[in-house]
């Protein structure tokens, strides 16, 4: 991601955002892992430009992403509220960090940890 700036150009790694991305999902109570693949079909509406790595993957589109993230949810844990702090924490982390416009967090809910 590129963002300007009155100084001048900030180049910002995919690989940053997705250790971003990541972290704020570990700090998220609930989630058991991250699994390390979208679900079938999925995939084929994601024809932009993709950055992906175990259950976390970035759509650039201009000054802004989308998140797409692959999750295992402990049992006993509400999932919508689990997802919900998800995308609030992933939101959050990388606009806070990166001045990069987070467009929408979307979760795919793989399995539930017993």
């Amino acid at each position: 991601m590129e963002i300007l700036s009155e100084q001048g150009k900030i180049r910002i790694s995919n690989e940053v955002v997705l250790s971003i991305a990541k972290k704020a999902i570990e700090e998220v109570d609930g989630v058991a892992s991250f699994s390390g693949k979208l679900p079938n079909g999925i995939k084929e509406f994601f024809n932009k430009d993709i950055y992906n790595k175990k259950g976390v993957k970035v759509e650039k589109e201009e000054a802004e992403v989308t998140i797409n993230i692959s999750v295992v949810i402990k049992y006993g844990f509400s999932i919508p509220e689990v997802i919900k702090l998800v995308q609030e924490n992933v939101k959050k982390s990388i606009e806070t960090m990166t001045d990069i416009e987070v467009k929408k967090v979307n979760i795919f809910v793989q399995d539930i940890q017993l």
